[in-house]
């Protein structure tokens, strides 16, 4: 008993002296005086930017009322356990075509994020290349300006059509680390499909493009000539395959043609030696016209 009333008592004379001591000050600092903060004002700021997005939207910088606007920046062929003679095909959704087991990473770069992008898109006239690997010209010159005068001879004028879209090899598969070469490859887009838009704004979200109207009454036919089955020989000879071409007055808008990554195959020869590496090659895209200026 007599140790819990020494024990209240010492709490009670605790209590009274935090009463009676005196308020502590503490200095503070006046905001906008800079001698008080070493040269330097309060208050003071800096930024966050929180970012996300969605799909390939790298913008390539063309410009022009024709050109070309878009390419797949990357075809993936994936990460594998081996090379196996007897099943030479991958798909660019990193899939060693007809076996499962070799397949090790969905991407060459070693993560399991395929890098061959898709198109996203809500337009229903693109709805046959949505979801696709896709490639987009556009071609809006019934706004052209700058016209040639009239007639036969003219070389520059408001029509749309009259362009070809083509594709070449520019190298060989080649290793990263040791430089070892995959001679004569194939890659394969197989099945191209196509789709028009007239809403080239929403599609490209570019700023050249945001006054752009079509004009429905002339000019407003589909791309005829498609090829269907675009076949390279990765072999960097340069030969350009055709992959689209449009004669007169097709091709107002937006054109884009698209592949299911299942549909573009790169085929090895069943003799190719390869090593514990990472093996690129590259392509160009190039839009002609056929028209020499004078």
């Amino acid at each position: 008993m007599k140790f819990t009333k020494l024990t209240s008592a010492a709490l009670t004379a605790g209590t009274i002296l935090s009463i009676l001591a005196p308020t502590a000050t503490f200095a503070a600092t006046a905001e906008h005086d800079a001698n008080a903060n070493g040269g330097t004002e309060l208050p003071m700021s800096d930024n966050t930017e929180v970012g996300i997005s969605f799909g390939d939207n790298t913008d390539n910088g063309n410009t022009g009322y024709l050109r070309l606007q878009m390419v797949p920046h990357v075809l993936d062929f994936g990460n594998h356990t081996e090379f196996l003679s007897q099943y030479p095909t991958f798909d660019a959704t990193g899939h060693n075509v007809s076996i499962d087991s070799n397949d090790r990473h969905a991407s060459y770069k070693n993560t399991d994020t395929n890098m061959t992008a898709i198109l996203n898109t809500d337009d229903a006239k693109l709805s046959e290349v949505k979801g696709k690997a896709w490639a987009t010209v556009v071609d809006k010159r019934i706004t052209r300006e700058n016209n040639d005068p009239e007639g036969e001879t003219a070389k520059t004028t408001k029509q749309s059509g009259t362009w070809q879209l083509k594709v070449k090899s520019d190298d060989v598969l080649t290793a990263t680390k040791n430089g070892e070469t995959i001679n004569n490859a194939n890659l394969l887009l197989k099945n191209t499909a196509y789709g028009r838009t007239a809403d080239v704004f929403t599609l490209t979200n570019d700023a050249q493009d945001s006054d752009f109207q079509a004009d429905p009454t002339i000019d407003d036919k589909d791309v005829s000539t498609i090829t269907n089955n675009v076949s390279l020989s990765l072999d960097g000879k340069g030969e350009e395959v055709l992959v689209a071409d449009a004669a007169d007055s097709e091709g107002q808008g937006a054109n884009v043609f698209g592949w299911d990554h299942s549909d573009i195959n790169l085929t090895l020869p069943k003799d190719s030696k390869v090593g514990n590496d990472i093996y690129t090659a590259h392509l160009t895209w190039t839009l002609y016209t056929g028209v020499q200026a004078s």
